[in-house]
């Protein structure tokens, strides 16, 4: 009789806290469980709420926060939302969770069952649906071990493919195949190029997101199309006009372009495949169905032969000036900066400015929990050939 009060105590306890005079009420964490065989679990992806996994019955599951209509669960990256009308409250359980020794994730190629093992017996607590990119913490030569609605559990390894994570590209200027030995560059990419670079995006089921989606993925708080792309272009140069906005709105595509805001021309200039002409405030006004404008600085892409570009050595207050400019002038809420270049410093002042994220020119794709003011992205170079742009978007 003894031990029953101690349990029933302690499971009081566990619902509904206790409070010692003088100090708030301890917060008792929840359990949730599915009202019938199973519950859909759901999560943003990109703009949609959609159905990302399911919780089997008689399984108990921990709930990290809630609102009116939903509880919300760790899924993965991201908090996955359980409809209140489709769960109801399960008894407290002390999960076991191992560590996290891997920090990588994988992409579910189809439903992945997950499993929990009691006594040597493997039961079925939950689902993935395919194309879901999830965090895995521990492998062995079968599963890997991820984290689940607050407990751990396996998901078998022939179910998922590696996450190569988004591929930021970047381009700058395009021209017409029979223009470009007019002005040969290692920024100068033939259209030909280009055609056959989109298209393949297209053909091979890619997603052209923007940079506040992208935002939204490295801050954990929506999940991605496993095939997703930010398309990007830096200057703000009238070929993007000519030769990339027909072909990204024929496809379907959004793209960002990071604009030099001091070089906008009031009014559209001839164009001349023989030198560089910058996009007019016409010009962007209509491209912004489907092109973001972003900040390359206003009057700072410039580099001094001795101190280097200007961001990194030019007074704060000039700085300061320069990104407030340019940020207004197209209400950027992104930099990319100039050259690459930055440093403490720079980022401080970045933020300073109100802005919310930053790109770099360092290789490599960008995964959730990245410095958001250190984004890598993906130079694409003039006459490499589609198996090299694979690479990019895979390495």
């Amino acid at each position: 009789m003894r031990y029953r009060f101690v349990w029933l105590a302690f499971f009081l306890f566990l619902l509904f806290g206790w409070e010692k005079s003088g100090q708030a009420a301890t917060t008792v964490p929840l359990f949730i469980q599915s009202k019938g065989a199973s519950a859909p679990v759901y999560a943003y992806v990109a703009n949609e709420v959609q159905r990302v996994g399911t919780m089997y019955s008689d399984r108990v599951f921990e709930v990290i926060d809630e609102n009116e209509h939903y509880f919300f669960i760790q899924y993965g990256f991201v908090k996955g939302m359980v409809k209140k009308d489709e769960a109801k409250l399960g008894r407290p359980y002390a999960f076991t969770r191992g560590p996290d020794r891997l920090r990588k994730s994988v992409i579910t190629t189809r439903e992945a069952q997950v499993y929990s093992f009691q006594n040597g017996k493997k039961q079925a607590i939950g689902s993935i649906q395919p194309g879901v990119r999830y965090p895995i913490k521990a492998e062995t030569a079968l599963f890997y071990l991820i984290e689940f609605g607050g407990r751990d559990g396996y998901i078998y390894k022939h179910v998922t493919e590696k996450d190569h994570g988004v591929p930021v590209l970047l381009y700058h200027h395009i021209l017409d195949d029979s223009d470009e030995p007019l002005f040969r560059s290692t920024t100068t990419v033939l259209f030909s190029q280009f055609f056959n670079e989109m298209t393949y995006l297209k053909e091979n089921g890619y997603t052209a997101i923007t940079p506040d989606l992208l935002l939204a993925y490295v801050r954990k708080e929506r999940l991605l199309p496993p095939k997703s792309v930010l398309i990007t272009f830096d200057d703000g140069l009238k070929s993007t006009y000519i030769y990339a906005y027909p072909l990204l709105k024929q496809y379907g595509f959004r793209a960002t372009v990071f604009m030099i805001t001091g070089r906008m021309r009031p009014s559209p200039q001839p164009f001349d495949p023989t030198g560089l002409q910058f996009l007019s405030k016409q010009e962007i006004a209509q491209m912004r169905d489907i092109i973001t404008f972003e900040s390359h600085t206003s009057h700072f892409h410039l580099s001094d032969k001795k101190y280097g570009p200007y961001l990194l050595f030019k007074p704060y207050e000039e700085v300061m000036a320069d990104l407030l400019a340019s940020k207004e002038k197209i209400g950027a809420t992104a930099l990319a900066y100039p050259f690459g270049a930055y440093n403490e410093r720079v980022v401080d002042m970045v933020q300073q400015a109100g802005f919310t994220m930053a790109f770099t020119t360092k290789k490599g794709t960008v995964y959730p929990g990245d410095p958001v003011f250190e984004l890598k992205r993906q130079w694409v170079y003039p006459r490499i050939s589609l198996r090299q742009f694979e690479q990019l978007l895979q390495p």
